[in-house]
């Protein structure tokens, strides 16, 4: 007589189980002399020790790999209760089917089922739904404490940036920690609204070692919990409000909605520009006096013969040049620092290998976080599991969930981010290139708006201007690349320009520096 070839296969998720009997060892151990009795032969035996909320489990992917490479040796798969092997019915009928096709047969010795009777598939539903139901009850029960809470003013999961979880008046809650003295910053600098908030963040990045992406920095501009507030979400018939949290406000209210009305556009912020740009003086704004370090203004003067345009210092330290002088001296500052034809195509190469070699990264990187976004997911469930089994306290259980959660929302972000600059960007390649070599045309054919708005784009900071040329106070990044790879190819020396009044900068002698008119 031919004996039957089985699998066994044990799952347990908490220690409370195990003392309740249902221990990996103790499964196996009734496993074995079931069969012995049956006089079943045990081909392999596995143990699990993950969530039974699906089918993605570590242990159950190798034994469904054997039996789909084995499906001819195998007649079936054996476990002591049925809530070992799921506690999703959909799932669970899902694989006992496919199984089936095999030809195996899945069986529980303690709730044995004959599945070639159509009543018994009624009776494994009632099985397999029952510990579903159970966990769905304690998620809802979980649910609506956590909503209680919320409405009580604690906040429910980890503390964002420039926060640490504590205990405020015996509630769980959040205290600002030494981060805080960021966000104050950072809310102060966007408040003005003179750089856009990506170029704020890199900056505290390197100033302040800031370790928030980009999305997750904006977020944090969003987030009306450093206000002291705390967000109810909209639930059933009840609207999404906002409430007082038990925590202290790091940002007060009007900066806040200050920062939110620079985000979405509004301009109300605190910035206080020097001057205002108009059509006869399109430059005014970019400059300031190497004597005193004032913002650069400008005006019609009468005198002989009508009236003539300068840019000049607001005190009386003779700084005064006229608006032709000044426009004709950035067109050759422009045409200086732009890549010449001997360099184009070189950057052209470089630029499409960077793309090309970004893009690779991108999508790597992409797929090793969905792959640590699973492993989480999964770690997750074996907790509501433990939790479910009494095996966890609510404390530890909300520590652990908020943990994993917080994770997971952080690698989509980080997946969002990678998504949104994957774009194929060669086809920008060429135009770009070309836009970089005839940056004094290109000067040369905006409007006068515009014009201020160009310069400053390549120049952020504003330039020094002198009588003779142009100074920068901090290294431009750009303008660097940009005259190394023109210096390479036409042999133009750097030198260092002369520090005046604290001004240090490192600039090209025909680039910062332009001959005088």
């Amino acid at each position: 007589m031919t004996k039957i070839n089985v699998i066994t296969y044990g799952r347990v998720s908490t220690e409370e189980q195990k003392e309740n009997g249902f221990s990996l060892n103790h499964q196996e151990e009734m496993l074995k002399k079931y069969c012995e009795i049956k006089e079943y032969n045990i081909l392999r035996h596995y143990v699990e020790d993950y969530s039974a909320k699906t089918f993605n489990r570590p242990e159950w992917k190798i034994l469904m790999d054997y039996v789909k490479k084995n499906r001819n040796s195998i007649d079936m798969i054996l476990l002591t209760k049925w809530d070992r092997f799921s506690r999703n019915a959909k799932g669970a009928m899902a694989v006992i089917r496919e199984l089936l096709k095999m030809g195996i047969i899945v069986n529980a010795i303690e709730q044995p089922l004959d599945m070639t009777i159509p009543e018994n598939k009624l009776i494994l539903a009632m099985y397999l739904v029952m510990p579903e139901i159970e966990n769905d009850k304690i998620a809802q029960r979980t649910k609506d404490g956590m909503r209680r809470a919320k409405k009580e003013g604690c906040y429910m999961g980890k503390g964002p940036f420039g926060y640490s979880n504590a205990k405020v008046l015996e509630k769980t809650s959040i205290e600002p920690n030494s981060d805080s003295k960021i966000v104050i910053k950072a809310f102060k600098e966007v408040v003005k609204g003179l750089e856009p908030v990506e170029v704020i963040r890199k900056k505290f990045k390197e100033k302040y070692g800031l370790k928030l992406e980009k999305q997750q920095f904006y977020n944090m501009l969003r987030n009306i919990t450093y206000c002291g507030m705390i967000k109810i979400p909209e639930y059933k018939k009840e609207k999404e409000k906002t409430i007082t949290g038990i925590h202290e406000p790091i940002i007060d209210f009007e900066l806040f909605k200050k920062v939110q009305n620079v985000l979405d556009g509004r301009k109300n912020s605190d910035a206080k520009f020097p001057t205002s740009v108009s059509d006869l003086f399109p430059l005014r704004g970019n400059f300031v006096c190497p004597n005193c370090g004032k913002q650069i203004t400008a005006s019609k003067s009468k005198g002989n013969g009508g009236h003539y345009e300068y840019y000049h210092c607001k005190s009386s330290c003779r700084i005064r040049l006229k608006k032709e002088v000044v426009h004709d001296r950035v067109q050759v500052l422009l045409n200086n620092i732009s890549l010449n034809e001997n360099a184009k195509e070189l950057f052209k190469e470089v630029l499409s290998d960077v793309i090309q070699s970004n893009s690779v990264d991108a999508k790597t990187r992409i797929k090793v976080l969905q792959s640590e976004q699973e492993s989480i997911r999964m770690l997750l469930e074996s907790t509501e599991d433990k939790y479910i089994a009494n095996g966890l306290s609510p404390e530890d259980y909300f520590k652990i969930k908020n943990r994993y959660s917080d994770r997971i929302s952080d690698i989509e972000n980080s997946i969002d981010t990678l998504k949104e600059n994957d774009t194929d960007l060669k086809k920008y390649v060429s135009d770009s290139v070309n836009l970089l070599s005839q940056l004094g045309n290109v000067f040369n054919h905006l409007q006068n708006k515009e014009k201020g708005s160009f310069l400053r784009v390549i120049y952020p900071e504003n330039i020094i201007l002198e009588k003779e040329c142009f100074r920068t106070n901090s290294e431009n990044v750009l303008v660097e690349l940009m005259t190394r790879i023109y210096g390479g190819s036409q042999s133009i020396e750097m030198k260092k320009a002369t520090p005046k009044n604290g001004f240090s900068i490192v600039a090209p002698s025909l680039g910062l520096e332009p001959r005088t008119l």
